[in-house]
Formats: structure tokens, sequence, C-alpha cells
């Protein structure tokens, strides 16, 4: 049964990803450059270009929904946990060389929006770690209420990248879910990053 389970969920995590990653992604930027074009247009031109806007944000609305819907069933059948195992096994996969360990606490359950929200987050710092960071080494906790990731890759200054899309994001997510975010990374030394349910 869990063979299976996790089979359909990885079909379900490819699409949802290249609905998030691609198409959500480049719809988000392009929507972030139209804001800096705005300056230099006339006021009509401007009002045009906010209607633009609008579009993309109901289809990027769309995109987030559906990307939500394919991952809601395995998080929702299994937990959090079990969601976290199979997104871990896919990344060591894809990660030749690079050791990431997975600890979670035997029974922890979160619920269903927090849950979803973290196992997306997970997703991009995971996908950052790797491709952006060159980290060699991360590790995913899951227990008592928090969701931590650490690695040791490049590291960023917080006071100049806390803007930055993917971060941005991460932030809007655990945000809508009421997740508690906490940051800490130096360039040259790594990032951990912690999700915590509140009034844990």
């Amino acid at each position: 049964m869990l063979g299976l389970l996790a089979e359909r969920e990885a079909e379900q995590a490819k699409v949802a990803r290249m609905l998030h990653d691609d198409a959500g992604q480049v719809l988000s930027a392009i929507g972030l450059h139209l804001d800096v074009l705005r300056g230099d247009l006339t006021a009509e031109q401007s009002g045009q270009v906010v209607e633009m806007q609008k579009l993309l944000e109901q289809v990027i609305g769309r995109i987030r929904a559906a990307s939500q819907a394919l991952h809601a069933n395995v998080v929702e059948r299994a937990g959090l946990g079990f969601a976290l195992e199979q997104l871990v096994g896919r990344a060591r996969d894809k990660a030749v060389g690079v050791t990431i360990r997975l600890l979670v606490t035997p029974g922890e359950r979160w619920p269903n929006e927090p849950a979803h929200a973290a196992y997306r987050i997970v997703e991009a710092l995971l996908e950052n770690a790797l491709n952006h960071a060159m980290a060699q080494r991360i590790e995913v906790r899951m227990q008592a209420g928090v969701v931590e990731v650490r690695d040791d890759g490049r590291g960023f200054d917080l006071e100049r990248k806390t803007n930055g899309l993917g971060l941005l994001q991460c932030r809007y997510l655990a945000k809508s879910a009421k997740l508690g975010m906490s940051i800490q990374s130096t360039a040259g030394h790594g990032t951990i990053v912690k999700l915590t349910l509140h009034g844990v």
C-alpha cells in the first residue's frame, strides 16, 4: 500500500513542481518586472499594466491551488512526516554526492493547512540548497511542532537577500498557514530555517 502511495505521490509531486516552479515562478517574475516598468509609463499605460498584473495574479492563484491540491492527497492521508520522507528520497536520488538526512519524530501529526505549507517550503529550501547554495550536507528535522532545514551551503547576507523571490514565497506560505518562520544565515556558513506551529 505504501509503495503504491509513494509512486502516486511522486507523479503528483512532479506535476505540482512543474506548475509551481516553472509556470508559477515565471509568472511571478513577470509580475515583478511589470511593477518596475510602471514607473516609466504614462498614466494610461500604467493603468493597463495594473490590469495585466491583476490577470497574472488570478492565474498564479489558480496554479497555486492546483499545486496544493496535488500535494494535498499524500499529506492528508499519510501525514507530513511520510510526505517529507518521499520528498527527501527524491532529493537524494538527484543529488549525487550530497548527504541529506531526515529525522522525524514517530507519530507527530500536523494540521492540514500548515502541513501543506511546510511541505512546499521544505521543497523550495531543498531545491535552493542543492541548486544555488551548493550544499554538501542537508538535514531536515520534524519534531515537537517544529520543522527545521539546515544546510552547509554558501549562505547569504540576510540584510541583502531577504527580499529574494524564493524567500518571499516561503514567507508568504508560512504567513498564510499561520506558521512561525525564522531564518539564520551568514555568507559562507550555511543556512538554518525553522518553521513552527503557533502555540507550540
